[in-house]
């Protein structure tokens, strides 16, 4: 190799020695470049590429804020919140805009996979199934607004203003893991009436919000349940009680009670699975009610109602309530298929009632004291939402009569009636019942989260589900449901205050 010349060396020399005197700063200024580079990429790609976490669009308030209840007919349903999402999903729920609805309504996230509780009980059936219940187009569900104060922080709202006691909501969530723990493998309860204990334990879950959707702990039991109804009833042609042309007494009874639960599954999960059975379900109580607008055993519509009545006051108090849910589950055409019905049923209540004692009688006006005037008062606020004479006197009737759980005169088939009568009025008769009631219940109920034999007979249904081994059932889900009357449906007043009617407000 040539020798480089002195000049050229002495050049080259005075280029490197400030690049070498320098070299950490210029790499010290390399790293501190590669690191804005990769921050700056990071931080394009979570704005424009990473999905962003959920939020309503409203008003932007996360989903453990609390909603205010209306205070007022004046004050309107504020914006809804959202209830807190089940374990992460790779799916992101989208909320259906609620102007579009035009009407009041709470909505709450519902995501695509069905969750399955962490703990299920022994008899549970956990089979893998192809498809699991619930909304399968990740769409959220917007419930009513006489139905939105059971998600989320709504039950703590209306449990504070309508005078719930702290115990109260313990011993609910205590009765719905022991009603976890008697679920047979099948999805369903009870044994000698185990479609009408089915749809009883269904509606305590769904009145505390549990879905398959949103409840991690109790999604699967849910979903069991509305699965074990719907294969009944797509086997019976909506029939259900598994008797063909609803022979025995009970049939009616079961088949209302189910179809109630089947409405409430319904509106609080949309899936479309539910609406066709739904439908037919609803199709035999229309078809059952009698001339002069109430319900028999059996469904039966035979003889003259003037000389022989047959319409059953009991038996009539679950169409009326399978029949409001039905309203409000928002299918194309129920409004009109139900409103007549109801409104018919009405005048069967006014024929039955007793001015002389304020009572509803059974199928005749003053044939039994006491016992269905709460059904006969729910009823009425239910559907018309106005507290006219006969509610009134009702009422009376009801806080008339002692309420002990080991009285000689317990009967928890009319506290279940006779609770949510005194909260759908609120005023005095709420003031007298709400503690009462509740003391009572809580007082009584027993470790495991059920609730023990009563004092008195009662209702002659306690000795049958005594003696059937579904007693235990029977008494919690009516306590359960009564505990829940808090946040299960607003009463009539709060209804108003939404801005609807409360016929199918």
């Amino acid at each position: 190799m040539l020798p480089m010349p002195a000049r050229a060396i002495s050049h080259f020399s005075r280029v490197l020695r400030p690049i070498f005197a320098s070299r950490f700063v210029m790499i010290s200024a390399l790293i501190h470049l590669l690191l804005v580079i990769f921050l700056s990429g990071k931080l394009l790609f979570s704005r424009y590429i990473a999905p962003p976490d959920f939020q309503a669009e409203d008003d932007g308030r996360s989903s453990e804020e609390a909603v205010p209840l209306p205070q007022s007919p004046d004050v309107t349903l504020p914006p809804p919140s959202l209830i807190a999402a089940p374990p992460p999903s790779a799916s992101v729920a989208r909320l259906i805009p609620l102007a579009s609805l035009g009407m009041n309504t709470t909505a709450f996230a519902m995501h695509l996979p069905t969750i399955a509780p962490p703990v299920l009980s022994k008899e549970l059936n956990t089979e893998p199934r192809e498809r699991g219940f619930g909304n399968g187009n990740g769409l959220a569900v917007s419930l009513p607004g006489v139905m939105g104060s059971r998600i989320g922080s709504g039950r703590e709202s209306a449990g504070q203003q309508y005078g719930e006691k702290p115990a109260s909501e313990h011993a609910v969530v205590l009765a719905l893991r022991w009603l976890q723990s008697q679920q047979h493998s099948d999805g369903t309860w009870g044994n000698s009436f185990h479609d009408a204990f089915t749809g009883l334990a269904i509606l305590c879950f769904l009145g505390h919000g549990e879905t398959p959707q949103t409840s991690p702990e109790f999604g699967g039991t849910v979903k069991n349940a509305i699965e074990a109804l719907v294969n009944e009833g797509t086997r019976n042609e909506g029939r259900f009680s598994g008797k063909e042309d609803f022979a025995g007494n009970d049939a009616a009874y079961q088949h209302a009670i189910c179809t109630y639960a089947l409405c409430e599954a319904y509106t609080m999960t949309k899936d479309e699975r539910i609406a066709p059975v739904l439908q037919q379900a609803i199709g035999y109580i229309l078809r059952g009610q009698r001339l002069d607008g109430g319900w028999a055993y059996s469904y039966d519509k035979s003889g003259d109602f003037h000389v022989e009545p047959k319409s059953d006051t009991s038996v009539s108090g679950w169409q009326i309530q399978a029949l409001k849910a039905a309203h409000l589950t928002g299918l194309p055409g129920m409004e009109d298929l139900v409103q007549p019905a109801l409104d018919v049923a009405m005048k069967n209540l006014e024929r039955v009632f007793n001015p002389k004692d304020g009572s509803f009688g059974y199928r005749k006006a003053g044939d039994r004291n006491y016992t269905l005037t709460g059904v006969g008062v729910l009823s009425e606020l239910l559907w018309l939402g106005r507290p006219d004479q006969a509610v009134q006197e009702g009422l009376e009737n009801i806080q008339s009569k002692d309420l002990k759980y080991d009285g000689p005169d317990c009967n928890l088939y009319t506290w279940y009636y006779d609770t949510q009568a005194c909260y759908q009025a609120q005023g005095a008769s709420w003031d007298w019942w709400k503690g009462r009631f509740q003391d009572q219940l809580i007082s009584k109920q027993s470790a495991d989260g059920s609730w023990p034999p009563i004092g008195g007979r009662g209702e002659a249904f306690h000795a049958v589900t005594e003696a059937g081994g579904d007693g235990p059932v029977y008494r919690t889900t009516l306590c359960c449901l009564m505990l829940e009357v808090f946040y299960r449906y607003l009463p009539t007043n709060q209804e108003r205050a939404l801005g609807g009617k409360v016929k199918g407000s």
